[in-house]
């Protein structure tokens, strides 16, 4: 039994079944099935997920009695499989039937003969099948309400968009400059088989691929952090002094908070907060690792006003929930799994943490508000309610903007204001 496949189906069967996350789910079958060829799993799984619709439409014609009336199992092991026909080079089309037939008889015995089938079925007709032209939802395998919000408020850049949403994204890492070199860890990943090659949008980002990064010495040790360049860049941007004093309203999993820490030469104070006790725990690891000691974590609700932290911070960070439209590359569950009409259960938690970010900022302080969607209700809206709100007079908005997906390969958008040096 090829232990890579069956790691790719157990991750899949907990996003598809059981409603997980894909990263949790990926990292989950690799610390089970261990010595797995990680990047393999991570990017086939990852896959799967992201061509869903598309494959799912080709599956509902292949099977004699329609895509309704195939049970779990076998669903994920076909998808797999014309996954690996249509997209792993590194895998012969006869393999990937043998695969997948070898994963039916381990994973959902008396069904590796439909699966054969249907699979040699799709190797004997798949030039049959064109996409229709009325069919985005199959082009681009996403929610085509999903498709409508973007071709709606981006009508020029659309296109590109649903294509870089649908592209694999790199893996970027952040170099801690309080402990690394980047031009040395590039050697190091160089030495391990990893490629690696510095970013030219980021001073402290690196490019890589391959297997092994997040078990290497570099990893281990704080060195280097995984973290996408977008939210990099939103991080630069904001750029707190060093000796200075933040407030990360939503910080775990603290990679923003590391980051900030990280800019300031671990000198001042971050204080990262979050609603629940074992995200906490999350943040408070990362820093660890990182070796930094000025991150302090706080059990606190971002939506509700705390007395005691108004007009106490210099910086104010407020990375809010979301509808995660820009991550759907990493994240490709979302491009099946999300609708478009509960987006607005998340508008009023945004607009309070935002409010709530002017009022904890000193007064001359900086707040950014930012999300990984590319949903403008939940982005440029948000920053209009506020400069419209009670507060709106002390604002005056720095900087604003939104990376698209299709240059770095995650959408992201931030706002950074400065709160008026009058008070009340």
């Amino acid at each position: 039994m090829n232990r890579d496949w069956l790691a790719v189906f157990e991750a899949l069967r907990s996003v598809y079944t059981e409603g997980a996350y894909s990263n949790m789910a990926v990292n989950e079958a690799l610390l089970h099935h261990k010595g797995c060829k990680e990047s393999f799993v991570r990017n086939y799984a990852k896959g799967v997920l992201r061509d869903t619709i598309r494959l799912d439409y080709l599956i509902d014609r292949l099977a004699e009695r329609g895509i309704e009336k195939i049970a779990k199992r076998p669903l994920i092991i076909l998808r797999m499989g014309i996954y690996a026909i249509d997209c792993l080079d590194s895998v012969p089309n006869h393999a990937a039937v043998s695969e997948a037939v070898n994963l039916s008889k381990k994973t959902a015995r008396g069904t590796d003969g439909f699966i054969n089938g249907v699979l040699r079925s799709y190797l004997r007709r798949k030039d049959e099948f064109e996409i229709p032209e009325d069919r985005p939802d199959v082009k681009y395998s996403m929610n085509p309400a999903i498709i409508s919000l973007i071709r709606e408020q981006y009508a020029d850049e659309a296109a590109k968009i649903l294509e870089g949403l649908n592209e694999p994204p790199e893996t970027v890492l952040r170099i801690n400059r309080l402990r690394a070199d980047r031009e040395d860890v590039i050697a190091e990943l160089r030495a391990m088989g990893i490629e690696a090659e510095a970013s030219e949008d980021s001073p402290n980002a690196v490019k890589a691929s391959g297997s092994g990064i997040v078990g290497s010495q570099a990893y281990k040790e704080g060195r280097i952090s995984i973290q996408s360049l977008s939210s990099m860049m939103a991080i630069e941007a904001f750029s707190p002094k060093s000796g200075s004093s933040v407030l990360d309203l939503c910080a775990a999993p603290g990679g923003k908070s590391a980051y900030m820490a990280e800019i300031m030469g671990n000198r001042g104070k971050i204080t990262a907060c979050d609603i629940y006790e074992h995200r906490l725990y999350l943040v408070d690891k990362t820093t660890a690792r990182l070796g930094i000691d000025i991150v302090e974590t706080r059990l606190s609700d971002g939506t509700v006003f705390n007395k005691s932290m108004e007009n106490a911070y210099d910086y104010v960070l407020a990375d809010v929930p979301c509808s995660g439209l820009g991550v759907m590359a990493a994240k490709p569950e979302i491009s099946f799994n999300s609708d478009p009409a509960e987006y607005d259960s998340l508008i009023e938690i945004q607009r309070a943490i935002a409010k709530n970010a002017v009022l904890y900022a000193k007064p001359g302080g900086r707040i950014e508000y930012s999300t990984c969607t590319l949903n403008k209700r939940e982005n440029e809206d948000i920053i209009e309610f506020l400069l419209e709100g009670e507060q709106g007079s002390l604002l005056r908005v720095l900087e604003m903007r939104t990376l698209m997906p299709y240059n770095c390969r995650v959408g992201f958008f931030y706002c950074i204001m400065e709160k008026s040096p009058q008070r009340d």
